[in-house]
């Protein structure tokens, strides 16, 4: 169907994936991959970038964490001339040594992610696999550091 048929209007995306096209062009025009070692360079980024993704999310929840355990509410009451310690979950105060860092490493994150969606969006099947081989290595690498 042409667009005159489909009411002149055309999205300019097709809807499967591309299997066989080196030229799809990632961010901009002028990162089109023309040749094979230009698409290979643009799998390994998109490889390296997924992996920083996933590196950079397990960061961020180790980071909350930490910062958890070093600012955590208590309070010392005085029973009878004993002191205790009383830990009890409380508001978190806002810190900018924690907060900031904190906003900074999410709003990179969320780029990231972001770029991610735009490269699998190309419809492009070697970027979406490259992508998918860059998340499921970092999974493998820095999960099990979270689960420390």
């Amino acid at each position: 169907m042409d667009s005159s048929a489909s009411g002149g209007m055309s999205s300019g995306m097709s809807g499967s994936f591309s299997v066989n096209n080196f030229a799809t062009t990632l961010y901009s025009t002028g990162w089109m991959p023309t040749t094979p070692a230009g698409y290979a360079g643009s799998w390994l980024f998109l490889f390296f970038l997924a992996f920083l993704w996933r590196g950079l999310t397990v960061t961020l929840s180790k980071l909350d964490a930490y910062w958890a355990r070093k600012h955590e509410a208590y309070s010392i009451l005085v029973d009878g001339g004993k002191e205790r310690v009383d830990r009890k979950k409380a508001v978190e105060v806002w810190r900018t040594s924690v907060n900031l860092p904190r906003a900074a490493l999410a709003t990179a994150n969320q780029g990231i992610a972001y770029l991610l969606m735009i490269a699998v969006m190309t419809m492009n099947v070697g970027f979406f696999f490259a992508v998918l081989v860059g998340y499921f290595i970092g999974e493998l690498s820095f999960k099990r550091l979270h689960a420390r």
